[in-house]
């Protein structure tokens, strides 16, 4: 995660003194307005698609039946990628298998040396 510190300084940096004092108070009574809020725009975030194609980079058409999105991650970070149709789809998938075997195979190397270290 990016340093997370500017992002919240620069989101209260964009608030008037109304909004400041508004959420202040919300979250001195225990901020389940912001909460209600944060997971709302998390919902409605979760339903979009990308608005282009994460292998090819073309625009999405979002009322075509081509479009495919895949959720990737743990729960609590998911990412979202979406693509113009299978052959992109097939190719992301194919790329993440050869980063997924490489990244195994770079850790069984790692794994050996240290064996053969301690021997």
């Amino acid at each position: 995660m990016a340093n997370t510190s500017n992002t919240y300084e620069d989101l209260i940096d964009t608030l008037n003194y109304q909004e400041l004092m508004r959420l202040k108070t919300d979250i001195d009574s225990g901020g389940m307005n912001t909460k209600r809020l944060m997971e709302e725009k998390i919902k409605r975030r979760l339903r979009e698609h990308e608005k282009s194609c994460a292998t090819c980079s073309n625009f999405l058409n979002f009322y075509g039946q081509s479009n495919y999105t895949l959720l990737l991650g743990p729960d609590d970070a998911k990412k979202k990628a979406s693509f113009c149709g299978i052959d992109c789809l097939e190719y992301f998938i194919i790329k993440m298998k050869e980063a997924s075997s490489s990244k195994a195979a770079e850790k069984i190397d790692t794994q050996s040396d240290s064996i053969n270290r301690n021997v």
